[in-house]
């Protein structure tokens, strides 16, 4: 042991001193990040000590993002990779129904995307552009795969259909960058995700090596990256906080989502001793939900915590009418919507392949006041009950993110 720890020293470099380029390049992107991390900080909106706490959290989410998004845009990664609603990887006020998978793709190129369809409610690709200014290009959804009766299906991704094709054709636009893959789940309990592989023909036998350069060149495309998409939602948040408080405004997609479907978006402020009531009749949609955001439009916690519902979650009044309360105390109440600590935040309605646009109706009341609002037959809810509710999230989570 004597001698081990005489020769130590032995393997200490006499070169630690020295300002390697890659001790230079790292330098600098460690300082890219902390200027472009502090600027956000100081910048967004934090009401509340929870709201700064997230926003260290953010921040590495964000990172983490960027990082994984430059990384996975190498060429010799050809994987599809989950790019958000996770619980660790939130961005974007990402559908709490939802899993999205998706992939660096190259105008130009040819790919096959297979696998065997799940039974979500909800299944779409969709070719992109998330580089520059967003674009959505051609999209295909569940029903145009031509799956077989076991779910299984084959699509040609291309610029241009070769004669001899006669399966299911996808044209790739010489702008998108990115394919992306949504699976909505209205069943929690029931619907089990897919498999999916994606492939590019006739890729290289191989790839070089990376070189320093390259590496260097990796590195900072990162630190742009974080420093572009860290503060993307601010301008949102602050138009929300400031015209849309205790109100939701439904839309038609503007090219931000799928075809067809119709968004919502609201802001919730509530007290400690009020409850805010969210009223409404159900749209005509393939699956419609409501979540909570908070102020880094990331979505709250609706795993371990009923901070959304979708259509087959949500209990109706005997009127027909769906009513949500967000409360920061347990109502007792069906659809509780939980702020999970947060004094205000994101409201964020989906109605997909909807036929109709339906605004719901919000009212803040003292939350002593909260049973005079609602139906007088509105059933109660035990706290067993919501536990039970807890325990479908995680059981379902388990099975949508599994590896």
């Amino acid at each position: 042991m004597a001698l081990a720890l005489t020769l130590c020293p032995l393997f200490l470099s006499a070169q630690t001193d020295v300002e390697t380029d890659e001790i230079r390049a790292w330098r600098e992107f460690t300082q890219r990040l902390e200027t472009a991390g502090v600027e956000v900080l100081k910048a967004y909106p934090q009401p509340g000590t929870l709201d700064r706490a997230e926003g260290l959290r953010y921040l590495l989410q964000q990172l983490s993002s960027s990082i994984q998004i430059k990384l996975i845009e190498q060429p010799e990664q050809m994987s599809l990779f989950r790019v958000g609603a996770t619980t660790i990887n939130k961005w974007g006020l990402d559908g709490a129904d939802a899993k999205y998978q998706g992939a660096t793709i190259r105008g130009g190129e040819s790919y096959r995307l297979y696998g065997q369809l799940g039974t979500a409610r909800i299944f779409a690709m969709q070719l992109t552009r998330m580089e520059g200014t967003y674009a959505a290009f051609a999209a295909l959804t569940g029903d145009q795969l031509q799956a077989d009766a076991e779910g299984n299906f084959e699509v040609l991704i291309s610029p241009d259909k070769p004669t001899d094709w006669t399966g299911v054709w996808l044209e790739l636009d010489s702008q998108a960058d990115s394919i992306l893959i949504r699976e909505y789940f209205g069943d929690w309990a029931n619907e089990q995700p897919g498999s999916y592989h994606l492939e590019q023909l006739g890729m290289p036998k191989g790839y070089d090596p990376i070189t320093t350069s390259q590496a260097i060149a990796l590195l900072s495309a990162a630190a742009e990256k974080f420093s572009t998409r860290a503060p993307q939602w601010q301008g949102r948040v602050d138009q929300a906080r400031k015209h849309m408080v205790n109100k939701v405004y439904v839309k038609k997609a503007d090219g931000q989502g799928l075809d067809s479907n119709a968004y919502g978006s609201g802001w919730f402020k509530v007290g400690m001793d009020q409850a805010l009531i969210i009223e409404m009749e159900a749209p005509e949609a393939l699956l419609w939900s409501v979540q909570l955001g908070n102020i880094w439009w990331e979505s709250l916690d609706y795993i371990n915590r009923t901070a959304s519902y979708n259509d087959s979650q949500a209990i109706a009044d005997s009127d027909g009418q769906y009513r949500f309360v967000i409360s920061h105390q347990d109502p007792g109440v069906p659809n509780w919507l939980d702020p999970s600590g947060h004094t205000e935040g994101a409201i964020l309605f989906r109605m997909q392949k909807a036929k109709d646009i339906v605004n719901p109706a919000l009212k803040l009341v003292p939350l002593a006041d909260l049973q005079k609002h609602l139906p007088k037959d509105t059933p109660g809810v035990s706290g067993e009950q919501r536990q039970e509710e807890i325990t479908m999230r995680r059981a379902h989570a388990a099975v949508r993110w599994a590896p």
